[in-house]
């Protein structure tokens, strides 16, 4: 009976958890479509991917691009958090080279002051989760998406050097650009999108769409890295763009979907994402990262080794679940042949004491016959 109630109380516990930490579950099960899903969409939907190459047929261009170009504004952040503003210098030379290969752009640096006056006039609801980040990088990531959809335009990581300009016809005798996109920006590894380099119109639904999940995803972990990544950041940023993916899909027969607010990711002339991936130190046909992370603690290296290996992890995941319940159906079966043994040792116990009674009641007759004839 006792092994039986703690059965019932662990699966009780068990429930109770799941129901406070509901909200994220629901953020690691997305996780989990993303990783599952991303490269089977990308198979059904070559077209989301834009093969960048000087080759680019004239009409390929026009059928992915708008008439009008992107804002041409650079955006970048620099958030102090209270370190002298010279810590920006290092990054003088790749600010430099985007700004002479784009000539005429506009350039926008957004310091701590300026990014919270930004935020608190043209997104006040966001503004409570905005300032009350545990890390800057999360206000830099919520920053680069409300700075897109408002005035549109490129965001640039500061550790990014430019090696081509963006405004480049993608085809020979064309007029159209990458900046002629209505959104794009480079895939991820293993699987999603990446925020250090994003391209936008104004007042794209996806990021009207990523901006309106902030204040749902604001939850507190026990690493800072998967705080970041899951409230904000690339894994954010990717479960979003997997859900707007996927509905787009549904939607692209009927309604349909209109041209600028599709979504695509850079590849090359193959249509493989991985020339263009900026993870890490690394040199791609647009740019050179220099993969700063400055913002990585202990906690990265291993949520990225599970990243890379997330199969294996899933399937110890699902081995130590099936066996904690294997072992409380073996705690139950075992309670329960003790009940049954019990149970018969007792009826043995009462038929044997049944059989003593018959047999003291038969030799007290014997012995009352015998006195009788005595």
């Amino acid at each position: 009976m006792r092994t039986r109630h703690v059965v019932g109380l662990v699966f009780l516990s068990i429930l109770s958890l799941a129901f406070l930490w509901r909200h994220h579950i629901r953020d690691l099960s997305e996780v989990t479509r993303t990783y599952s899903v991303f490269h089977k969409y990308l198979r059904r939907n070559q077209d989301v991917l834009v093969r960048f190459s000087t080759q680019l047929q004239s009409s390929e261009a026009n059928d992915i691009t708008l008439p009008d170009s992107v804002p041409q504004i650079i955006h970048q952040i620099f958030l102090s958090n209270g370190r002298p503003n010279s810590t920006l210098a290092k990054y003088d030379p790749a600010i430099k080279s985007c700004q002479a290969l784009h000539p005429g752009w506009t350039f926008k640096m957004w310091t701590d002051t300026n990014a919270t006056d930004f935020i608190a006039e043209f997104y006040p609801d966001i503004l409570p989760h905005y300032t009350g980040y545990k890390q800057n990088i999360q206000r830099a990531n919520i920053l680069r998406y409300a700075l897109l959809h408002h005035f549109g335009g490129v965001y640039l990581d500061l550790d990014v050097t430019c090696l081509a300009a963006l405004d480049e016809p993608l085809s020979k005798g064309s007029d159209r650009s990458l900046t002629h996109l209505p959104w794009v920006t480079p895939g991820a590894y293993p699987a999603g999108v990446n925020n250090a380099f994003i391209l936008s119109r104004p007042g794209h639904p996806f990021l009207a769409e990523l901006l309106g999940r902030v204040p749902s995803r604001d939850l507190p972990w026990p690493m800072p890295y998967v705080e970041n990544m899951l409230s904000t950041g690339c894994m954010y940023f990717s479960n979003v763009w997997m859900s707007y993916a996927l509905r787009l899909e549904r939607e692209w027969r009927n309604p349909g979907v209109r041209k600028e607010d599709r979504v695509y990711i850079l590849a090359d002339e193959n249509g493989s994402m991985d020339p263009h991936m900026l993870r890490g130190k690394i040199t791609t046909p647009l740019f050179a990262h220099g993969g700063a992370s400055s913002w990585h603690g202990w906690d990265a290296a291993m949520i990225v080794m599970i990243g890379k290996h997330y199969g294996y992890f899933a399937l110890g995941l699902a081995s130590l679940v099936a066996s904690i319940v294997l072992a409380a159906w073996k705690l139950s079966r075992r309670s329960k042949s003790r009940r049954r043994s019990s149970w018969r040792s007792a009826v043995s116990r009462l038929s044997l004491d049944r059989r003593s009674l018959e047999k003291h009641s038969l030799l007290q007759d014997e012995e009352q016959g015998l006195a009788k004839n005595g």
